[in-house]
């Protein structure tokens, strides 16, 4: 096993772009994440529309699953997409769909754990 932490606590803060928006992936052989919560707020004048999805390596072919599909996020409100916690294997992607640039914030909390 690589020399990495046994476990690692990371936050993400991301402001959305319009369209797709990787929020995390995890790229290291040796590691499982765990997104323990997720919050989005709409820091814009106008409700915003929120898709969430994950993208899994199915044998060389990328699949999308959606787990949230166009919720609408009120001015001045926050969502949290996630109902419990999610776990990521490794070159899973977690994609939030934003309707608008730069109205809409993510923030993650991530436990990172090491394989054996």
């Amino acid at each position: 096993m690589a020399n990495i932490p046994l476990n690692k606590f990371k936050l993400v803060a991301k402001k959305l772009v319009s369209g797709d928006n990787t929020i995390y992936q995890e790229t290291v052989k040796d590691l499982t994440a765990i997104v323990l919560s997720a919050q989005v707020s709409n820091v814009s004048g106008s409700t915003q529309q929120l898709t969430v999805k994950i993208e899994k390596d199915n044998n060389g072919t990328p699949e999308l699953v959606t787990l949230l599909a166009s919720a609408s996020i009120p001015i001045n409100d926050a969502l949290n997409p996630l109902t419990g916690k999610l776990v990521l294997e490794k070159t899973d992607k977690l994609i939030f769909n934003a309707s608008a640039n730069n109205a809409l914030e993510a923030v993650l909390s991530v436990l990172e754990n090491a394989n054996e």
